[in-house]
């Protein structure tokens, strides 16, 4: 009832107010177009903008009722199909993962047009794909995904050549590999590919000039760049001896210039010292290739470094064999040793001698070079059947049959 009451009051002082103003203020106001002008009072025009306000605010609610929930509705399917559509991807990716590559194919295919993410579905399909052998499906895949994301076109550019070099297709993934080296010189894993390419085709002079990126982004360990490095020096120095041209003092410079770019660390590496002793060998300088090896297999008693000493040519035999001789005192039982003072005694023509200690090597190490070098040996004192006995035991050695030792009538 006290509300009532106030309500009145209030709608009575609002009239007289608003009765007062329009006494106050009686303008008017005059619309005018072309030739017609139409007049009324100033409180009939805010009448009026207040109707038409309160119009189109009716309006308004009426087109918000009918649109709105349609729009509602449209957003739901498009979430439901949003949310199908990742699932058929992760079960697509789950797949990639468990190597089911036909089911990963069709399902990352298939949804990569609805897919936010259709690049990864592009790619994740071009492997699956690939794995299964068909290569006109990858190559139109990665296409599909250049196009979905001209942004990324680094990852479709490794994609490609990841692929090519899975399947080893080194020398097409080269030229690939070398413009994207050039366009990213510092990219882990390009560098990565490229390494592995050039190892693969046997580029070691550019696998060399690798060295460098590959230290500096930490691609490899650092015992892994060693190796590498080992392995290129090695590689370069097999195939310098094979390619000798006829100036010797060019083969020399060659050598010379091969060497004098090896690191200092990598000088005393056995392998690396035996390859450059059979080199300096070849080239006409045998003292100096014995006195490497000499110097070298005294600190050590390298394998590779008895073999290369037992096989080095020229005419240092007799003086070679005085020096193992001394060196049997102090490591008798060494194989590699008997088997090196062997060989230099073949190449004095000392075949008894060189028997014996083919017999002591092979007691201590039955590897099937001492059975081919005895059956040589066997052969040369006339002794046939049991130079074929040796051939024989060398053979299943090699096949990895049981053998048994020769004991000397």
């Amino acid at each position: 009832m006290r509300i009532s009451i106030v309500l009145l009051l209030l709608a009575t002082l609002f009239g007289s107010s608003l009765y007062w103003l329009i006494g106050q203020f009686p303008g008017f106001v005059v619309i005018s177009l072309g030739t017609t002008a139409l007049q009324f009072t100033l409180w009939t025009g805010v009448l009026a903008v207040l109707a038409l306000w309160l119009l189109f605010r009716i309006l308004l609610s009426l087109i918000r009722a009918l649109v709105l929930p349609g729009l509602h509705l449209s957003r739901n399917w498009q979430a439901k199909k949003q949310h199908k559509n990742s699932q058929l991807t992760y079960r697509g990716l789950l797949d990639l993962a468990e190597g089911r590559w036909a089911s990963a194919c069709k399902l990352l295919t298939k949804t990569a047009a609805g897919s936010e993410l259709a690049l990864i579905n592009y790619l994740g399909a071009a492997g699956a794909a690939a794995e299964l052998g068909n290569e006109e499906e990858v190559n139109q895949l990665l296409a599909l995904a250049e196009k979905a994301d001209s942004r990324n076109e680094l990852a479709v550019a490794l994609t490609r050549v990841r692929l090519l070099v899975g399947k080893g297709d080194y020398e097409e993934a080269l030229p690939m590999l070398e413009l994207l080296h050039g366009r990213h010189p510092t990219h882990p894993y390009i560098l990565s590919l490229l390494e592995r390419s050039y190892r693969n085709l046997q580029q070691w002079d550019q696998l060399e000039k690798l060295l460098a990126d590959l230290r500096a982004n930490k691609v490899l360990g650092d015992e892994a760049l060693r190796q590498l490095e080992i392995s290129i020096r090695a590689q370069q120095l097999t195939a310098l001896a094979k390619n000798l041209g006829p100036d010797m003092a060019s083969n020399k410079q060659a050598l010379v210039d091969l060497w004098g770019r090896t690191a200092k660390s990598l000088r005393s590496v056995p392998v690396l010292i035996a390859h450059h002793a059979a080199l300096l060998s070849q080239l006409g300088e045998p003292v100096q290739a014995e006195k490497e090896l000499r110097r070298a297999i005294t600190k050590g008693w390298d394998k590779e470094l008895l073999t290369s000493y037992g096989l080095l040519g020229g005419e240092l035999a007799a003086q070679q064999l005085k020096t193992a001789e001394t060196w049997f005192k102090a490591q008798p039982d060494n194989p590699d040793l008997l088997l090196a003072l062997a060989r230099l005694c073949q190449r004095g023509e000392l075949w008894g001698k060189a028997r014996d200690y083919l017999e002591a090597a092979l007691e201590l190490d039955s590897r099937s070079e001492i059975y081919a070098e005895l059956a040589e040996v066997m052969g040369r004192l006339g002794e046939h059947d049991k130079s074929l006995q040796f051939y024989r035991q060398g053979l299943l050695a090699v096949t990895g049959g049981e053998t048994q030792l020769m004991v000397r009538a």
